[in-house]
């Protein structure tokens, strides 16, 4: 039976045969005059062929293709993508429909939003991290020169439709990737979530429909509260402010590019330190998460010659003021707080100690 939770916005339907979706098509169709569906070429594979048997109006749906991962999360992939909807006529009640992980939600929402100055659009999440995280909250964008989500856009789906089943066919690294951003929810949010967790090992086994829905209630009850990030819902950053500075790090190097969700682990490693030194974090527990995160990724090597690289990718967070450098840090689990902002000693001290781990 399908799960519903909703917001002011749309709501978000749990449910892994997606009848709620095909029904949702059949209610709304003279809103619609055609769909499309973005997809990558993972999804295109693994995805498209349940989507399509489940859902069967959307036989008739035209697919637009983007290749995988984030190196191609930019304006001339979505250039791409305007100039494919306009060669296919697409008009205002058009219907694009986002099947994939964050990238392609992400994207395409971005896509959507300013097409013809806006058509609808709903997303299909088809990762963990997409599921828990990126599908939900109404923000979209894309990358420029490695800096996160530097151009985007907030803009409300229509809905969010989730189906775990779809899990199954992820690889092992993207579903831990996922678990990144589930630990950065139970530590912000949820110490019941943390005892989970950290009671278990983390494997392609797991019950992730409980992961899903508890981040997904989180997630939903925070943004409904904040939709535009002026307050709280700077909560959702913890362990990003250096996680995104990572990952973006990673790519410009090109030998080995780290996932959203283990660069989001890698940085709650050096913002739990920021903690303890500075908002009164356990030590003890401190240590005991810097454990677990150790235990299950693996670590992105840097040195003193990464650091001020590294601190350069942090001034661009869009979080900052007046180039002051903004962080999250958590005077508890389930007690972070926002706008801290760290002055660049401090943080490259944070550098240092998991540099030498």
């Amino acid at each position: 039976m399908a799960e519903i939770i909703e917001n002011s916005y749309y709501s978000i339907y749990i449910d892994n045969s997606l009848q709620t979706l095909a029904l949702y098509l059949d209610q709304n169709k003279a809103n619609f005059s055609k769909y499309f569906i973005l997809v990558d070429e993972n999804t295109h594979t693994q995805c498209i062929p349940y989507l399509l048997a489940q859902v069967k109006v959307l036989q008739e749906a035209s697919i637009l293709e983007i290749d995988a991962g984030e190196v191609n999360k930019t304006l001339k992939t979505a250039t791409g993508l305007w100039e494919a909807l306009l060669e296919n006529e697409a008009d205002r009640k058009t219907l694009l429909i986002n099947l994939g992980g964050g990238i392609v939600t992400d994207m395409g929402g971005f896509v959507a939003s300013v097409f013809k100055r806006g058509i609808p659009f709903i997303n299909i999440p088809t990762t963990l991290l997409g599921q828990t995280d990126a599908a939900i909250g109404s923000k979209t964008g894309v990358d420029l020169a490695f800096a996160k989500n530097q151009i985007g856009t907030f803009a409300h789906p229509l809905g969010v439709f989730i189906s775990t089943t779809f899990l199954k066919k992820l690889p092992e690294r993207e579903l831990l990737s996922g678990m990144g951003e589930v630990l950065k929810y139970a530590l912000i949010d949820s110490e019941q979530l943390w005892n989970v967790l950290k009671n278990q090992e983390l494997n392609p086994k797991m019950d992730f429909d409980v992961f899903v829905n508890e981040c997904v209630q989180i997630k939903n009850n925070i943004v409904e509260k904040d939709w535009y990030e002026q307050g709280r819902r700077k909560i959702l950053n913890f362990g990003h402010t250096i996680g995104h500075a990572l990952e973006s790090y990673s790519m410009s190097k090109g030998s080995r590019s780290i996932l959203h969700g283990e660069a989001v682990a890698l940085g709650i490693i050096m913002e739990l330190y920021l903690s303890a030194k500075l908002a009164g974090f356990n030590n003890e527990i401190q240590q005991e998460i810097q454990q677990y995160i150790l235990d299950n990724f693996a670590l992105y090597p840097i040195d003193k010659q990464d650091f001020e690289p590294l601190i350069s990718l942090m001034r661009k967070d869009k979080k900052n003021n007046d180039s002051n450098i903004a962080f999250v840090l958590l005077e508890d689990i389930g007690k972070p707080i926002y706008d801290q902002f760290i002055s660049e000693d401090v943080i490259i001290n944070a550098l240092k100690y998991y540099a030498q781990l």
